[in-house]
């Protein structure tokens, strides 16, 4: 019967299979992951400095880098960068998304006035995530 039907499968080889099957599956995931971030260009920031002024408010400065540099123009990279303010005990008293656009270089220093719930006591960037270009 063997030599009309093939050779019976075991345990052992359907584990096997499923094994190579599954990690054939997640090498694919992998790169079409790895592919669609690698163009895209990345944008990240140095906070630099913060003053508090008043019990309801906090100005947050900070620095914006483009990877790929722009000329600021209306056609130049642009993000949106959420900031937070936080009180003594590190809760967050304010936060607020704020767009920023590329300047000379693919650089440009942003101020925001953020509204608190509290005194802050420190204003900083959480992240920034490129939105155009």
């Amino acid at each position: 019967m063997q030599d009309r039907y093939g050779r019976r499968s075991t345990p052992g080889r359907r584990r096997l299979l499923a094994a190579a099957a599954a990690l054939a599956a997640v090498a694919a995931l992998t790169l079409v992951g790895w592919l669609s971030l690698a163009g895209r260009p990345s944008v990240n920031w140095d906070d630099i400095g913060y003053k508090v002024l008043s019990d309801a408010q906090i100005q947050v400065t900070f620095d914006v880098n483009f990877s790929s540099g722009g000329s600021g123009s209306s056609d130049s990279p642009k993000a949106i960068c959420t900031i937070q303010a936080l009180n003594e005990l590190g809760t967050v008293v304010g936060l607020q998304d704020v767009p920023v656009q590329a300047g000379r270089g693919g650089r440009v220093r942003a101020t925001a006035t953020l509204k608190t719930s509290e005194r802050a006591t420190t204003g900083l960037v959480k992240s920034c995530a490129r939105t155009g270009k």
